[in-house]
């Protein structure tokens, strides 16, 4: 993923400031203040509210981490790329500790807004010995259509090669990266989110390389404007797919009428 140029120059002109073009990278001071704050605001912007946008739904795998006894029956481990959880399915009550999901609800299910973050593919990966936690939670096998860099394969003691096998290919080191932030994808998201990082990261930058310091109030509360609608609307979202509680009655099968 790479910076928004676009916003990025908007937040930039908010505080009177010259837009970036080609000849400031990658050596320039303002640059690469840029491109610190950049990461830093979007990712901020996707923890703090529920975008109607950039949701994904994904199943949730039990952790096989130890964790202190917490009260609920099931402890899974949080998506890699979640960051902000919404709902499980049924709206099953749910806990957050660190980077767990702590509910009683079996098989779950978490709606879930993406930071778009991607699992690099990795070139070995070693289980240590008995008792050992894994070094690696996740592997990836890179884009559909694309060669695995890794190979599994199950067996005993005795699959393994002969001591006189040819040495296994050492793959070559992965290219350097061209992208500003190489871990992330951007998903789509809904205007509003880009207008509440816009104003964010002006507000920022008011802070650091504006001479009116005092734009950075104004300019905060412009985006807290931006978050509170952004909340209104996540919430009406959310309301709008709840099922409306069924009546006593209806729940015992003895009246199916209107309500009144």
């Amino acid at each position: 993923m790479n910076m928004d140029r676009d916003l990025v120059n908007r937040a930039l002109l908010d505080v009177g400031q010259q837009p970036l073009i080609d000849a400031d990278i990658p050596d320039n001071t303002v640059y690469r203040l840029c491109k610190g704050y950049y990461l830093q605001t979007f990712l901020e912007a996707l923890s703090e509210i529920e975008w109607t946008g950039g949701r994904k739904r994904d199943r949730l795998m039990k952790t096989h981490r130890p964790h202190l006894p917490t009260g609920y029956r099931f402890v899974y481990d949080m998506p890699f790329d979640c960051a902000r959880p919404i709902a499980l399915q049924d709206n099953g009550y749910f806990a957050v500790e660190d980077r767990y999901i702590c509910t009683d609800v079996a098989r779950a299910e978490l709606l879930y807004v993406t930071n778009g973050k991607i699992l690099r593919p990795v070139a070995a990966v070693a289980c240590g010995g008995p008792g050992d936690l894994m070094d690696m939670e996740y592997l990836s096998c890179g884009w559909p259509d694309t060669e695995p860099d890794v190979t599994l394969v199950c067996g005993g003691p005795g699959d393994l090669p002969p001591a006189d096998a040819p040495s296994p290919v050492l793959l070559p080191p992965d290219p350097e990266p061209v992208e500003d932030y190489p871990d992330y994808r951007p998903p789509e998201y809904e205007p509003k989110f880009y207008q509440y990082v816009e104003k964010a990261l002006a507000a920022k930058f008011a802070m650091k390389i504006s001479t009116q310091p005092e734009l950075h109030l104004a300019l905060l509360q412009e985006a807290m404007v931006l978050r509170q609608e952004a909340m209104a609307v996540s919430k009406a979202a959310g309301a709008a797919k709840r099922q409306p509680k069924r009546w006593w009655g209806e729940e015992l099968g003895l009246s199916t009428g209107n309500r009144r």
